[in-house]
This record gives structure tokens, C-alpha cells and sequence, in this order.
């Protein structure tokens, strides 16, 4: 198992996720804190994707 942190996902989105796009995809994410680099967002929105951020809601 692989812990999860701001630079490992940012590492995955631009070598992994970002070049197998289709053009102006929409990436959804969670409102996990290693989804909220700047950074990362930014060149995700800059590729020109759409970003949705949405909140993780648990219903009991």
C-alpha cells in the first residue's frame, strides 16, 4: 500500500491521469487535502479540462 499525499498525487496526475485525457475532459475530485495543491489544479485546468471539486458526503 501507497500512502497518498499532495506530492504523490500531483506526481500521478501529471505523468498518469493528464496524458490520457480526451480533450476538455471533466475531472471530478473529492475535497480530500491532497486534492487542494494549487499547483496540481492548475495545470489540470490550464490542460483545458474542467475541474469539479464536490465534497465528500456520507449518508447514515
Amino acid at each position: 500500500a501507497v500512502n497518498i499525499n499532495a506530492d504523490v498525487f500531483d506526481e500521478w496526475a501529471m505523468q498518469d491521469l493528464l496524458p490520457e485525457l480526451p480533450s476538455h475532459a471533466v475531472v471530478v475530485m473529492d475535497n480530500a487535502t491532497f486534492h487542494k495543491r494549487q499547483d496540481t489544479q492548475e495545470a489540470i485546468q490550464n490542460a483545458g479540462h474542467t475541474l469539479d471539486i464536490c465534497p465528500l458526503i456520507l449518508l447514515i
